[in-house]
């Protein structure tokens, strides 16, 4: 299992913040991301390496994937 943190930034839904889990890999982690950042927007990260950029608006989702 690898550890990864997903940050939140400060918006009308709450301050920014950091939150570390374990998934057993990318696929697992967006999964678990996108549960945890049902309302707002997040950035997934594996250690040093940011995943991706998901995006909430009040009627649409976005995912940036970043290379």
């Amino acid at each position: 299992m690898n550890i990864y943190t997903l940050r939140f930034f400060e918006d009308e839904h709450g301050l920014a913040k950091r939150l570390e889990f374990k998934a057993p890999d990318i696929a697992g982690a967006l999964i678990i991301a996108h549960r945890e950042a049902a309302k707002r927007s997040a950035e997934l990260w594996d250690g040093a390496l940011k995943l991706c950029t998901i995006r909430r608006s009040r009627t649409e989702m976005t995912v940036l994937v970043t290379a």
